[in-house]
């Protein structure tokens, strides 16, 4: 299955997008992190998603319910990073992990809303155990939006096995996408300044 289709079968879910931001839960100070339900067939169901983001490249690590061989996964399994770096609805680059046979491969490719998408190189990844793999990437190699301080993302998997004949996909989060602000960019809340008492009327009655 290639990259560019992989991209297509997502489709449907892109047109219900609701931005949140997600804080960190029992995480550091520079992690993102969100459970997802227990909501789709398939080995590559996501229970949770890590964004490392400070210091270095973004790095996301998805991990599943059921564990998962990278042997296992060759064209039948595949793990995707969409990224919405410019306005409007959609992605415009999506990180993929896709088995090689003994080892996982991370790729970077551009989307193109006619033919095929733009292969712009290899990604770093790995695999931290049996339920999970990471990628990384550095946000040098996008392009953002005049003025965009932020982007959106979102992890969408695709597996396809004798009980998934036609693809047994989960996104995460659901309906949703996770709002991330770029390095030094996010907004600095104002303090509210405090009040100065009133002089008191030292004057005689």
């Amino acid at each position: 299955m290639s990259a560019s289709r992989l991209l297509r079968v997502t489709a449907p879910f892109a047109a219900a997008l609701i931005t949140i931001a997600v804080m960190s839960v029992g995480a550091g100070a520079h992690d993102t992190d969100f459970n997802d339900p227990n909501d789709a067939r398939g080995r590559l169901d996501v229970r949770q998603v890590r964004l490392a983001h400070v210091p270095g490249p973004p790095t996301w690590t998805i991990i599943t319910f059921a564990e998962w061989s990278t042997a296992g996964m060759w064209d039948r399994g595949y793990l995707m990073v969409l990224l919405d770096t410019q306005a409007g609805v959609g992605a415009e680059y999506y990180l993929l992990v896709r088995s090689v046979g003994k080892a996982l491969q991370g790729s970077l490719w551009r989307v193109h809303a006619t033919g095929p998408d733009s292969y712009l190189g290899s990604v770093p990844t790995s695999r931290p155990s049996r339920r999970s793999a990471s990628v990384q990437v550095s946000l040098r190699r996008v392009t953002f939006g005049a003025s965009r301080s932020f982007y959106r993302w979102w992890v969408q998997t695709v597996f396809t096995s004798d009980l998934c004949p036609r693809t047994c996909q989960d996104r995460a989060p659901n309906r949703e996408t996770v709002l991330q602000w770029r390095a030094g960019m996010s907004p600095t809340p104002t303090p509210t300044p405090t009040p100065s008492p009133s002089p008191s009327d030292s004057s005689s009655p």
